[in-house]
């Protein structure tokens, strides 16, 4: 399902011959998002968010089989070889999301450590190296499954690190 956010009315027939479901003009307000989003809650099943407003689960694949897994369940997203996977403690997962839809759904749960890496901060063990070397250990650190290990580009590093330190006692952040 698709809806066409944009400043001129003079492309909403065509958009609607398209298949779209709805066409927002800007500068649209929040009531006219939410009745949107209820016209697209009443076209599709299964699209209803949490009490919280986002997606209670994720969908991937494994072969032919459909996995439903919780956010709470999710170390990483990876995106690799034009393809997104979703990793965690039961294994990595196909995915049809780009990592800008996942962030964008979850953004608030998820830290983007790399253009190619979303990590649930929830499961960081460890922050290892500085600068261009800077990685992370996800994963449970003396569970069964075997951990991640997460690149951290350069130019994020010290976001990460501040993040990371935000809520934890101990050591100073510099």
């Amino acid at each position: 399902m698709f809806v066409l956010a944009t400043a001129s009315r003079q492309h909403a027939l065509e958009a609607f011959d398209l298949g779209v479901v709805d066409y927002l003009l800007k500068p649209f307000t929040e009531a006219r998002v939410a009745q949107c989003l209820e016209r697209l809650r009443d076209r599709g099943p299964g699209l209803e968010p949490d009490a919280a407003g986002t997606p209670s689960r994720i969908v991937a694949r494994r072969k032919r089989a459909l996995v439903f897994i919780r956010l709470e369940e999710v170390w990483a997203f990876e995106a690799a070889e034009r393809l997104a996977y979703v990793h965690t403690s039961r294994g990595r997962f196909d995915v049809d999301l780009s990592l800008s839809a996942v962030e964008a759904s979850f953004g608030r749960t998820l830290l983007r450590v790399h253009r190619k890496w979303l990590v649930n901060t929830e499961y960081v063990y460890e922050l290892e190296g500085a600068g261009s070397e800077t990685e992370l250990r996800l994963g449970v650190p003396a569970g069964p499954a075997a951990g991640l290990r997460v690149p951290v580009a350069r130019e994020r590093a010290q976001r990460v690190r501040a993040a990371l330190l935000g809520n934890t006692l101990g050591i100073r952040a510099r």
